[in-house]
């Protein structure tokens, strides 16, 4: 409670704000939520899909990064409910520290369900930290869904490290072609060589290379676009 009403004052002090267009569009009858009912929303223990629209909301409004907001999202990270769960995740990939990286790793490794954990390794694309290079190391290789492992073998191609490198090579043998296309694409972004989907090759031009990444590439997570609007539709 004591953290509910800090919310809703907070949002007193910069007004009820209208939310975005594309959340608008996207959300539809949550368009005309304001800020303090979406904060009440967050922590509504009966109805996780309230829950759920109210950190959506919060999270792609233009102050969703302001600090009581940002905790919500982290207390709510631990939800007992999945799609709460993602979406607080989500939040924490927009609007995140490197101090949420061992959350999100420990949800990456440990969370039941599939999309928590899709979402926690698309955030570590995001939040660039060494301590995230193990896990998502042991998720590329272990993870049983295979959107999971897509994210992680994209988001180690920021990691200039012989974990990364060695965890991308031996992802050329998973059995989903996704992958093995993200982990290939992913080598070439860490090293700059293109040697595709040849894992032989790869392993070859890395024995006794000590300079394997002095031709690394830029890296570039993947962008979120909204949903396009009906004018820009017609």
């Amino acid at each position: 409670l004591l953290v509910l009403g800090t919310l809703a004052g907070m949002t007193g002090c910069r007004g009820d704000q209208p939310p975005s267009d594309a959340v608008r569009s996207r959300f539809g009858n949550m368009s005309s939520l304001k800020p303090s009912q979406a904060a009440r929303d967050a922590f509504n223990l009966y109805d996780a899909d309230k829950r759920r629209r109210a950190i959506t909301l919060l999270s792609n409004a233009s102050w969703g990064g302001q600090a009581p907001y940002l905790k919500t999202y982290r207390l709510l990270a631990d939800d007992p409910d999945s799609t709460v769960r993602s979406a607080a995740v989500a939040a924490l990939a927009r609007h995140g520290t490197v101090n949420d990286v061992p959350t999100l790793t420990r949800m990456l490794l440990q969370d039941p369900a599939k999309i928590v954990r899709w979402e926690a390794a698309k955030a570590l694309q995001r939040l660039h930290s060494n301590e995230a290079i193990a896990p998502l190391v042991k998720a590329l290789g272990s993870d049983t869904e295979s959107n999971v492992r897509i994210a992680c073998a994209n988001a180690l191609g920021q990691y200039a490290d012989r974990r990364s490198f060695d965890a991308l090579v031996a992802a050329l043998n998973d059995d989903n072609y996704a992958v093995v296309v993200e982990a290939a694409g992913a080598l070439h972004t860490l090293t700059g060589q293109n040697f595709a989907q040849n894992g032989a090759q790869w392993w070859n031009w890395a024995k006794g290379n000590k300079r394997l990444f002095v031709d690394q590439q830029t890296y570039y997570y993947p962008q979120y676009n909204g949903p396009t609007s009906s004018w820009s539709r017609l």
